[in-house]
């Protein structure tokens, strides 16, 4: 009888500890990797990527002024409930249209959102006649890069050479503004390798 009843409590404490030590499952529908979830916590914020982007552009960099979490759905049309980070930065002087700003969704569907967002931003940005007119090529030339769960905005890298914006062509200075904001996503690139 003793025999049965040590057998039975240490059966009970064999199946107790089996128990406590294996880790409990997220549900199916969570949808969630630890490894992809140990990996979002260690990449960058928007912050940071955009610390980085400024300094590739030195002097170039002509944004002054970051925008708050109202002023960016206001303009962009993305609420804050979307990302985990973002930071947007223009100029005070409305003549410059120079733009850096970097959306770290939550998410594969928040992401989804937000570039949805960004390219209608973009698209009104470029049927808009009322620009100035030394503003329109740049315009033209600007970027909606996507990498991971990051949705970048760049128009940068101040103005071209003079020589290229008397005697260049309409599609050779959009060209030379996309290649300025080439600069911004090789930076965004590198950062999260």
């Amino acid at each position: 009888m003793k025999k049965k009843k040590a057998a039975a409590i240490l059966l009970t404490a064999a199946v107790g500890m089996g128990a406590l030590s294996v880790p409990a499952a997220a549900p199916k529908d969570a949808g969630i990797c630890p490894a992809v979830t140990a990996q979002a916590a260690t990449a960058p914020s928007a912050s940071k990527l955009a610390s980085a982007v400024k300094k590739a552009y030195g002097d170039n960099y002509w944004p002054d002024y970051k925008l708050d979490q109202d002023e960016i759905k206001s303009k962009y049309g993305v609420d804050a409930s979307l990302y985990a980070s973002a930071y947007a930065e223009v100029p005070m002087i409305s003549a410059h249209v120079d733009q850096l700003v970097i959306f770290k969704a939550k998410n594969t569907s928040s992401k989804k959102k937000i570039l949805t967002a960004v390219k209608k931003y973009q698209k009104n940005l470029k049927e808009d006649t009322m620009q100035y007119p030394m503003n329109q090529l740049k315009i033209q030339g600007s970027k909606v890069y996507a990498n991971g769960n990051y949705v970048c905005f760049f128009m940068l890298g101040g103005s071209i050479s003079k020589s290229l914006e008397e005697s260049g062509t309409q599609e050779e200075i959009i060209q030379a503004y996309q290649q300025l904001n080439k600069k911004a996503v090789n930076t965004v690139k590198k950062k999260l390798k």
